[in-house]
C-alpha cells in the first residue's frame, strides 16, 4: 500500500473519471469560444487568438481565460460555457469505473471540479456511478473560486478535520490539480499520462490503477 495514511480521496472531473475522446474535446473548447464570443462581441477568429494568447500561459485554466477575457466570474464563466455543449451524450456507462469505486468503497471521496455541480451529478449517473458515493461535489459555487485557487481544497480539509496529508488529490492537469494539492500538504496523483509527473507523487497511464495503490489482496 502506497498511501497508508490516506483517508479522503479528492478527484477531479472531467478529464479525470473520464478521457474525453476528441469531439468531447471539440465541443467544450467551441463552448470557450462561444461564450467569449456571446459576452464580448469579438469575431470567432478574434476570440480564439485572445483566448489561446492567456490559456496555459497567464491562467493555467480554460475557465479561468474565459472569465479573464469576458471580465466575469470563474462561476459565471463555467455556467455560461454549459450551456454550448452536453458533455453527456459524448460518455456512456463505464464498467471499470463502477468496479474501481467498489474495490474504494471504504475510503470516503469527494469531487472537485472547475465545472457545474447540477451538470457533473447528471454526468456521473451516466457513467454509471452514483453522486451518492461522493460525500460533496465542490465547485466554485461552493468554494467561491475554481483550482488553482487553494479555496476549495481548503473547504476539504475544513469539513474534513484531517491533516493534508490524509488526503490524495487525483486529477489530470499538473498545474490546475496537483500543484494547489501538494502546496498544501495532501499526496498528489497524475492520471492518464505516460510521461512521469515532476511534481506529483504518482503518475498513471489511467484512472483505473488507483486501486493498486492503496488495495492490498
Amino acid at each position: 500500500m502506497m498511501f497508508p495514511d490516506v483517508k479522503i480521496f479528492i478527484w477531479d472531473f472531467d478529464g479525470t473519471l473520464y478521457k474525453p475522446n476528441r469531439d468531447l474535446f471539440h465541443a467544450v473548447r467551441e463552448g470557450e469560444y462561444r461564450t467569449i464570443m456571446e459576452l464580448t462581441h469579438r469575431t470567432r477568429d478574434a476570440a480564439i487568438t485572445e483566448f489561446e494568447k492567456l490559456y496555459k500561459k497567464a491562467t493555467p485554466s480554460a475557465t479561468q481565460t474565459v472569465a479573464k477575457i469576458c471580465g466575469i466570474t470563474t462561476t459565471e464563466a463555467a455556467l455560461y460555457m454549459e450551456k454550448y455543449y452536453d458533455r453527456r451524450i459524448f460518455l456512456q456507462k463505464d464498467e471499470k469505473l463502477v468496479a474501481l469505486f467498489k474495490e474504494l468503497k471504504d475510503v470516503t471521496h469527494y469531487i472537485l471540479a472547475n465545472g457545474v455541480k447540477y451538470r457533473i451529478e447528471e454526468t456521473l449517473n451516466i457513467l454509471g456511478l452514483s453522486p451518492n458515493i461522493f460525500r460533496e461535489i465542490v465547485t466554485s459555487e461552493l468554494s467561491g473560486e475554481n483550482k488553482p485557487s487553494d479555496k476549495g481544497f481548503k473547504y476539504i480539509l475544513e469539513k474534513t478535520k484531517l491533516p493534508p496529508s490524509a488526503h490524495i488529490m487525483i486529477g489530470d492537469r499538473e498545474a490546475v490539480d496537483l500543484a494547489p494539492a501538494k502546496t498544501l500538504g495532501m499526496h498528489t496523483c497524475l492520471v492518464w499520462s505516460d510521461i512521469k509527473s515532476a511534481i506529483s507523487d504518482v503518475t498513471l497511464p489511467s484512472v483505473y490503477e488507483i486501486p493498486s495503490l492503496f488495495v492490498t489482496s
